[in-house]
């Protein structure tokens, strides 16, 4: 074990939290959260994301672009399944009613520890599921038994035990020691590829995603209300060896530093990617989004990715596309936050492989609110399903032919206060043993070419075809 002994747990403390915590649950005759918050010795978040598959079957796992706040959890102490249009609410709901009788101790007050739901949200809670994502529905929030937490270049280790009048305190105190197993030294994880392609398939086949483009842009041509659609295929792989999530989140984490990273492992499926976009961050109410929408390959010299980024800035096509982000982000918000909105400059947002339009948001809201009453307002943006949005769904339905499942969605965390932060789950894969599914999608308007968006198509499905060993 590399447990610093001057930091390690100490059994008297969590016998008397434990302890306190039953005797709650046993007066009010219902369940407490009991959460205990400890410095950690140094570890990599992801090392404990890997050891705990061998602990537990729901794992996850996040890191901020640049990796200033990252956190693996393992096992789950509590969590809270929503389905239909009200998820968001009925969430946010059940977790403020664990949090409110709950016993925290936490003496550090760091961001990303103490009691922390993460997990996420499906595209589409209207469109009938498929066995593809048996175990994700339309709402899913856990709440990790340990997280091990890296914050301000230290680390931080987090205890939530729920526990309820029948438990016993030698019982609670057997499985919180249990996370001392999650510190076994593993291997290198970025050693060796995370496994090889031995074959892909476009699903649907490519000239038949075409011709749903050229249908979908013909409406949108012929007039109406709609203004944009963003239609999204799969591409399925198999691997020649077991896909190991951990190292496919560590050479995403080497080639993809400037992303959100995030996992929600559930038995033999993990979801996972790297995505540019986060949907909104609200932290002591104050209110951060990204509008990242419009696309162009980089450069093989800085003069031609400056070339591209220029020709990127100027299309017509990208920045109407753009601009019906921004918009709409805005009046979503428009009403949590009054005038205390602002947007930034259109700049361009330069990743590994491809490079995008950008503008970010900022705000403040009012006090009471919670940031899955931001990421309601917010979900599915137009960079994701359309506008006008319902109309835009509606057409998604009758042409996109798939389950999205949670691609596309509001994957992230919250905390005991409601502060957290949510990315969209692009750059995403659903891996299954030596299976996976890549997703990648396009906004359509009026004057798209079919064939100009498949090839966008192919370039953002490139980050996660890289990391599974399927070269560029």
């Amino acid at each position: 074990m590399i447990l610093d002994t001057a930091i390690m747990i100490q059994e008297h403390r969590l016998r008397a939290l434990l302890s306190e915590g039953l005797q709650l649950a046993r007066e009010r005759n219902q369940s407490v959260l009991v959460s205990a918050v400890l410095r950690a010795p140094q570890h990599d978040p992801l090392a404990f994301f890997d050891q705990g598959g061998r602990l537990a079957d729901e794992r996850v796992f996040w890191s901020t672009p640049g990796g200033d706040l990252t956190f693996a959890g393992v096992d789950t102490a509590w969590s809270v399944t929503a389905e239909g249009r009200a998820r968001f609410a009925d969430a946010a709901a059940a977790w403020e009613q664990l949090c409110a009788g709950a016993l925290i101790d936490d003496p550090f007050g760091i961001i990303g520890t103490g009691p922390i739901l993460m997990g996420g949200f499906s595209f589409d809670p209207v469109r009938p599921t498929t066995e593809l994502w048996a175990g994700f529905p339309d709402g899913l929030l856990l709440l990790p038994r340990y997280v091990l937490t890296c914050a301000d270049g230290a680390n931080w280790l987090t205890l939530n035990m729920v526990v309820t009048p029948e438990s016993t305190l030698a019982a609670e105190t057997e499985v919180a020691l249990r996370l001392y197993d999650l510190f076994d030294v593993t291997g290198d994880l970025s050693a060796a590829p995370s496994g090889s392609i031995r074959q892909g398939e476009d699903v649907p086949a490519a000239e038949t995603w075409q011709a749903i483009v050229r249908e979908v842009e013909q409406q949108l041509r012929s007039g109406g209300e709609l203004g944009k659609v963003v239609l999204a295929r799969q591409y399925r792989v198999q691997g020649r060896t077991i896909f190991n999530p951990a190292r496919v989140l560590a050479r995403l984490r080497t080639q993809y530093s400037d992303c959100f990273l995030f996992a929600v492992a559930r038995g033999e499926r993990c979801f996972l990617g790297a995505s540019p976009e986060r949907l909104v961050r609200l932290r002591h109410e104050n209110v951060r989004a990204s509008c990242l929408a419009g696309s162009i390959a980089r450069g093989a010299t800085p003069e031609e990715d400056a070339r591209l980024g220029e020709e990127l800035l100027a299309s017509p096509k990208d920045r109407a596309e753009h601009e019906f982000v921004v918009r709409a982000i805005c009046d979503n918000l428009a009403e949590v936050c009054g005038g205390r909105l602002s947007t930034g400059p259109l700049s361009l947002m330069k990743l590994r492989n491809i490079q995008h339009l950008f503008t970010p948001i900022v705000g403040r809201v009012s006090r009471g609110r919670n940031i899955l009453d931001l990421v309601e307002r917010l979900h599915p943006t137009p960079a994701m399903g359309g506008t006008p949005r319902e109309p835009a769904m509606a057409l998604i339905r009758e042409f996109e032919g798939m389950d999205r499942g949670w691609y596309a969605s509001p994957v992230g965390w919250m905390d005991a206060r409601g502060e957290g932060e949510f990315a969209v789950a692009i750059r995403s894969a659903l891996l299954r043993g030596a299976q996976a599914v890549l997703f990648a999608g396009c906004g359509i308007v009026a004057g798209s070419d079919p064939a100009r968006e498949y090839a966008e198509s192919c370039l953002k499905l490139r980050p996660m075809l890289s990391v599974l060993g399927g070269g560029a």
